[in-house]
């Protein structure tokens, strides 16, 4: 048994009460609103307390959901903000290929002929693509769009990703 810590995902915002019944709005925050209502535990906050659902439906783009023992306005006010969560092994399963944020983040970058560029920082969200900010050992910032011709191999289990530069992507 791992003695790693549990890993959350966050797929939504709450933003306040809704009604008085201890309902809250909640901004969705997942490309999969409906099978966040399957959820039977969300989670908040850091570390992570559990909450249970009671009820939860979809309502003009939000999530509305009421949790066990909240049952007013104001025992869920003070809720205002916090992030909802799930963990992340009961996160939807992606298709070949997809991977999630969390996944991607912290990988090492190398070129194909094994040129270490650097650790994934952060990830740009574009529209047309997702471009990885990429931190090299002497701290400068590197670029690469998430395309197929340049991303060649995702290797989670060695947590590396290996690249295709195309020219002028680096100095």
């Amino acid at each position: 048994m791992s003695d790693a810590p549990e890993q959350y995902l966050v797929v939504g915002e709450i933003l306040k009460p809704w009604g008085f019944r201890g309902d809250l709005k909640i901004k969705i925050l997942s490309d999969y609103p409906n099978r966040l209502l399957k959820h039977k535990t969300l989670y908040l906050g850091v570390p992570a307390r559990a909450y249970q659902v009671e009820r939860a439906r979809l309502h003009s783009g939000y999530a509305l959901f009421k949790f066990v023992g909240y049952d007013t306005d104001a025992a869920v006010a003070k809720l205002r903000g916090e992030l909802v969560q799930i963990r992340a092994q009961d996160a939807a399963k992606l298709k070949k290929g997809q991977y999630y944020h969390h996944q991607i983040i912290g990988l090492n970058v190398v070129t194909a002929d094994a040129q270490t560029l650097g650790v994934i920082e952060q990830i740009l969200e574009t529209g047309a693509n997702d471009v990885y900010l990429v931190r090299t050992p002497e701290g400068k910032e590197i670029l690469i769009p998430a395309i197929k011709s340049v991303i060649k191999k995702i290797d989670l289990a060695a947590h590396s990703m290996t690249v295709e530069l195309l020219p002028g992507l680096i100095d």
